[in-house]
């Protein structure tokens, strides 16, 4: 193995060897809006199965992940124990699952580029900081949508998988006032607004004197699946133009950052910055400043819905997001969010703001409600061809979705393939076990209809 373990804090290195030597890896990247239904499921792979934070170690802000509020949404994580039993292919071994949520056509890139970065490793204080991280390539990268729809398709040594279906919503802030007469984006007001970057308040009002009052539409990084979910709905191209702008916090209003300021990124978060700053999020620094490189824009899902729930009366703004970080916008769950062509996301319409209970996603399954993606997953194929070399899992212990017994054979086992019930410890189940409470994810087995491009015309099977 041709790891770097970056002690921060003391550490004995027979104490790493020992530890490196029974163990087997993962590293998991990509999509910042999966984030946690990835967390919540790799606690389940685990005997005992982990619960809460208490034996997950938390990258620090400083490598992407969070020096406090430790939970499910916290970028980059790692987790270690015994592999449960179903993981028949791994048993006689520890296994440590590393996390980092970056973005997702970033996570494919990093992924099939063998791009090495830097993760947690399970060292430091048990629900809390770990002091000590590894530089390794990826071996699993999740995308909100399919790497054919950018410039990074699954070819040769990687295969792609469909995981689940991503739902995403129109979500507007909290700012009242104006902000009151929005209740619907139309595809057409969408359709214009992404290569400028906002949207006349006029085209909601038809007042004439709304023309030069803007709505903004706050839009991720290049690199994001939710965002190449978005444009591509709107059917433009990966590369084509995107209008961004950024919150200034510190004197209130929004401003479209330019080529000639280096991007900065910002320390305070989703709260935006002075108007130095072109990208904006907490993720940034656990890849090696890698998002500084897709801007501008905000990094994560999370970071836009903090934007939105700042309440100030020029931040009139909407944003495409999926609809686990729209849950968040206020303490009420999907307070925002309004509706996409006169059609909802779930079958409660205007009814899902508050909502927590059951989400019934029948306007998506049945094939009405346009937004949302295939969740997908970029994986190594045969990890001892890697190029770097690093990768301790092997071609049988990592497996694919149709492999029992194998790592991804659990963490992404479907019943349209296996039959029966979900597994513990796939993804799926978790989705089942969350549908009461109101997932954030739609199971492939309940889809009525589907599409064969990201964005493209839905068609029933």
């Amino acid at each position: 193995m041709k790891k770097t373990l970056l002690l921060t804090l003391a550490l004995g290195l027979a104490g790493a060897s020992s530890l490196l030597a029974s163990t087997v890896d993962v590293y998991i990247t990509g999509s910042t809006a999966f984030r946690a239904n990835v967390y919540t499921a790799c606690q389940k792979l685990f005997n005992p199965a982990q619960s809460g934070t208490s034996s997950t170690y938390f990258a620090d802000a400083a490598h992407g992940g969070a020096n406090s509020g430790f939970s499910s949404k916290t970028a980059s994580w790692c987790m270690t124990g015994t592999p449960i039993t179903a993981l028949t292919n791994i048993q006689g071994n520890t296994l440590v699952i590393h996390g980092l949520f970056t973005g997702s056509t970033q996570g494919i890139q990093t992924t099939e580029d063998s791009t090495p970065l830097t993760w947690a490793y399970p060292h430091g204080t048990p629900g809390g900081n770990a002091d000590t991280y590894v530089t390794n390539s990826p071996t699993i990268g999740f995308s909100d949508a399919s790497g054919s729809a950018s410039p990074y398709p699954a070819t040769g040594n990687f295969a792609e998988e469909n995981v689940c279906v991503q739902p995403f919503v129109i979500a507007k802030s909290v700012a009242g006032g104006v902000l009151n007469n929005i209740n619907n984006l139309s595809w057409e007001q969408l359709e214009y607004g992404i290569p400028v970057g906002r949207i006349p308040l006029s085209a909601w009002t038809d007042n004439v004197n709304d023309t030069s009052n803007f709505v903004y539409l706050i839009q991720r990084t290049k690199d994001s699946g939710t965002r190449r979910c978005e444009t591509a709905q709107q059917y433009y191209q990966f590369n084509d133009t995107v209008g961004v702008y950024i919150w200034d916090a510190t004197n209130d209003f929004f401003y479209s950052p330019t080529n000639t300021v280096p991007l900065v990124q910002a320390s305070t978060g989703s709260t935006g910055g002075p108007t130095n700053i072109q990208v904006v999020g907490t993720e940034g620094p656990g890849n090696n400043g890698a998002n500084l490189n897709w801007g501008p824009g905000y990094i994560g899902g999370g970071d836009i819905a903090t934007e939105l729930g700042v309440n100030n009366s020029n931040n009139i703004a909407i944003a495409y997001l999926s609809i686990s970080d729209s849950k968040g916008v206020t303490t009420t769950n999907w307070s925002q969010v309004v509706s996409f062509d006169g059609l909802w996301p779930t079958a409660a319409g205007a009814g899902i703001s508050g909502n927590t209970g059951t989400n019934n996603y029948t306007p998506i399954t049945s094939g009405y409600y346009p937004c949302w993606g295939y969740e997908v997953l970029v994986h190594i194929i045969d990890p001892s061809q890697d190029p770097l070399g690093d990768q301790d899992i092997t071609e049988t212990q990592l497996g694919n979705q149709t492999t029992p017994g194998s790592f991804l054979g659990v963490f992404n086992a479907q019943t349209l393939i296996n039959g029966g019930s979900p597994i513990t410890g796939s993804i799926e189940e978790e989705i089942t076990l969350s549908q009461p409470s109101g997932a954030t994810a739609i199971r492939l087995s309940d889809m009525l209809s589907n599409r064969s491009a990201v964005g493209g015309v839905i068609a029933p099977f």
